[in-house]
């Protein structure tokens, strides 16, 4: 269309943002995870926000929801039904190398930029840094 019309436009590119849940091990990362919905869960402020109705985004996150509690290998999709509006309700848990194949296959799909994230921010930004992101470097991941 841009040919035809003369026009040039630079290819589009695709964003994901998205909650990292990385521990040691999986099991950790699932307890850690299972744990934080637990209190998202017993929090009446959440339960106040979280209105499945309330734009097609939320109501994307609670259809994927009802698909089921986990996807693919490690997409946990609990946290869409606590989180509230605006949220990252949707989380990648596991050890560094399962996340990190995930988001390999998110790239492999045509996702070329990501913003990870968990909380309490500094010290899993620091976890991130230490542990997901060597494994995501183009040396390692072959590109």
């Amino acid at each position: 269309m841009s040919a035809k019309l003369g026009r040039e436009h630079a290819p589009l590119e695709f964003g994901l943002r998205v909650t990292t849940l990385v521990r040691d091990t999986s099991e950790q990362a699932w307890r850690d995870a299972e744990a934080k919905v637990a209190t998202l869960a017993g929090t009446p402020t959440m339960q106040l926000l979280h209105d499945p109705k309330g734009s097609a985004g939320q109501r994307r996150l609670s259809d994927l929801a009802a698909r089921g509690e986990v996807l693919d290998s490690c997409l946990y999709t609990t946290p869409s039904k606590y989180g509230g509006e605006g949220a990252g309700t949707t989380w990648l848990v596991g050890s560094a190398a399962e996340v990190a194949a995930a988001l390999r296959k998110y790239a492999d799909l045509g996702v070329s930029h990501f913003v990870l994230s968990d909380t309490p921010y500094k010290s899993e930004t620091v976890r991130l840094g230490d542990e997901l992101l060597p494994l995501l470097r183009p040396d390692v991941v072959g590109n």
